[in-house]
């Protein structure tokens, strides 16, 4: 072998090196690429795997929430029917155990003005007693009942916007806690600021269920004295809207700073909790801050400067009408300025009632004490007194005789505890009692009426008591149907007015109702509101439209629940007295409106 092919052979070797490091090179690169190839692929496959699982376990839990969401929905609805259905059944048992009540209450009253010998009057006495105690019982129980519905009906659906009278709404929760209140000798108050309207647009449950929350912790905690609710107005920038607050003071023992904060969260600050027997005043105060803060207001809570504690309800709302404040709703038409004693010894309750004669164009003067009002009265002379239950020196019983022994031609108004029956308000005496809390329409209305008896020189002191006066219909003259379906109730309601003096007509139905109405021409109308066919609403509603010459209607009925007036005074009714009637409730609602009536003809002559 020469040179020339050792060096070709060389050459031929380093090129199959060369193509074969480069072959292998290329097929380790390849295998690399195959690899990572296989090994990506094999990541994407398990990535899709997880992502398919992941996607399996999410549908479960979305299908799974919905079964929740469904289950909370059916759980609601179904709390909603439940709570529903016991509102139905505490309306419905309230209805069905007043209705007979009035018959057996009514034909007792009427047995009463008749000649009974002392034992026969004890008789009497004795059923109209046992009867108002078991209806006391049964409001109590129906009380507690609508009390811890409140606390657990939170209100999910959306706030609602309607027309809310002020004052009904409060006087139907202050209503509540009356019976618990007089038995612990506290007195319930509410006072309205003059610039505040009687009508608001806002929530009239949801603002009910958080003063019922607030003041029955009040009653709870507060051992003597007052629970006052006071509504107050503020006014922000130029827009007809304007916030409200109420304030629920009680003149307990107060709350600790440091426990302030905890208020609203469910921890019970010591100084409660121990004091609270049934162990749900935080579940109160936790539904309370809900419901407020549904309505796009604040709930908040401070010492008082003596004693006790405030809770502060505040709400954004708007009025109804031009001008419908509280100094506007009433006037003492043909009366103003005339001079009234007021005697009390707690200053915020002769505060509150001194306001409203104020706002209502009388002149009070007040006495602190029965000492004091005897010696006023032989230096002035005065129209009315008003004589509180809370006295000092003089039992306001004994003080009641003395001022009618020595004036015994000047009307006296008592306010007395509710459910008290140690005084018996004899008819045609002017003397008239009122049970706190006072309502405020109650207490003008029987104001009023005494003020135009005394004008018209009407009470004397030598009128017999106890007796219902078949002249009455001649100063007071209406021609008045009676819509009733109830046949025991249609009896003693007619007996009543035949004793008055007038020969009333009956309807069993709504339907019978607008029948008549359609003949004949009414002046008032005694209303109920449960009858077969036709209710008393719907038939108020129909004659409110029908009617060119419209009657005074009048509800008469057991419907007693919170928003049953208000839907009286919705359909058009013009007044409300439930039952049982109580006589002299019915006779001063018969002259109340007999002279409205009479008047608005005067000024239409």
């Amino acid at each position: 072998m020469d040179m020339t092919d050792f060096f070709l052979l060389r050459n031929d070797c380093y090129l199959f090196i060369t193509d074969t490091g480069k072959l292998l090179v290329w097929g380790i690169a390849l295998c690399m690429i195959f690899i990572a190839s296989r090994f990506f692929r094999s990541s994407i496959q398990s990535r899709n795997n997880r992502i398919t699982a992941l996607k399996q376990e999410l549908a479960a839990v979305n299908l799974q929430m919905d079964r929740l969401i469904e289950a909370e929905k059916n759980a609601k609805e179904e709390s909603e029917k439940k709570g529903n259905a016991k509102n139905r059944l505490l309306s419905a048992i309230s209805h069905e155990v007043r209705t007979p009540m009035n018959g057996i209450l009514g034909m007792a009253a009427l047995l009463e003005q008749t000649g009974l010998t002392d034992e026969q009057k004890d008789y009497t006495d004795t059923i109209i007693s046992s009867g108002k105690i078991l209806l006391n019982k049964v409001n109590e129980i129906m009380v507690h009942d609508l009390i811890e519905f409140s606390k657990t009906n939170s209100l999910s659906a959306e706030p609602e916007r309607k027309n809310v009278e002020l004052v009904n709404c409060i006087e139907e929760v202050l209503d509540m806690f009356s019976a618990a209140a007089a038995e612990k000798g506290i007195n319930l108050l509410y006072k309205i600021a003059k610039d505040v309207p009687l009508q608001i647009i806002s929530d009239r449950q949801r603002i009910q269920q958080v003063l019922i929350n607030l003041v029955e912790n009040a009653v709870k905690f507060t051992a003597e004295g007052n629970v006052v609710v006071n509504v107050l107005k503020s006014q922000a920038g130029d827009t007809p809207d304007f916030t409200l607050s109420i304030v629920v003071s009680d003149e307990g023992p107060g709350i600790q700073d440091d426990k302030m904060p905890a208020l609203f969260t469910g921890i019970l600050p010591s100084g409660y909790s121990t004091r609270n027997k049934e162990g749900n005043t935080g579940i109160g105060l936790i539904i309370s801050k809900k419901l407020t803060e549904q309505l796009g207001g604040s709930l908040s809570a401070e010492n008082n400067p003596e004693k006790g504690a405030s809770f502060i309800f505040s709400f954004r709302t708007s009025a109804i009408g031009a001008h419908t404040a509280a100094s506007d709703g009433y006037k003492m038409k043909g009366f103003e300025g005339q001079p009234v004693l007021l005697i009390s010894a707690d200053s915020n309750i002769a505060t509150i009632c001194n306001d409203l004669l104020e706002q209502w164009g009388l002149l009070p003067v007040r006495a602190a004490s029965g000492t004091q009002a005897l010696e006023i009265l032989t230096q002035t002379r005065f129209n009315e007194v008003i004589i509180d239950n809370v006295q000092a020196d003089i039992d306001f019983m004994k003080l009641s005789s003395i001022i009618s022994e020595k004036y015994p031609q000047l009307p006296q108004l008592l306010m007395l505890p509710a459910g008290n029956e140690s005084y018996k308000q004899p008819m045609g005496l002017p003397v008239i009692s009122i049970s706190k809390p006072v309502k405020q329409q109650q207490f003008f209305d029987t104001i009023l009426t005494q003020l135009r008896h005394a004008d018209n020189n009407n009470v004397t002191a030598r009128e017999l008591p106890g007796k219902l006066s078949g002249d009455f219909s001649k100063k007071y003259p209406l021609k008045i149907l009676i819509a009733e379906d109830n046949e025991i109730n249609q009896k003693w309601t007619t007996k009543i007015l035949n004793k008055l003096g007038y020969n009333a007509s009956v309807a069993e139905n709504g339907k019978i109702v607008l029948d008549k109405v359609g003949h004949e021409s009414f002046d008032l109308i005694l209303m109920d509101v449960q009858m077969p066919e036709m209710d008393g609403l719907e038939a108020t509603r129909m004659i409110r439209v029908c009617l060119e010459k419209q009657p005074v209607i009048i509800a008469m009925t057991a419907n007693v629940m919170h928003g049953d007036r208000q839907a009286c005074i919705q359909a058009g009714m013009n007044d409300y007295i439930s039952k049982p009637v109580e006589l002299p409730a019915l006779v001063n609602m018969l002259e109340k409106w007999a002279l409205t009536i009479a008047e608005a003809k005067a000024s239409m002559a």
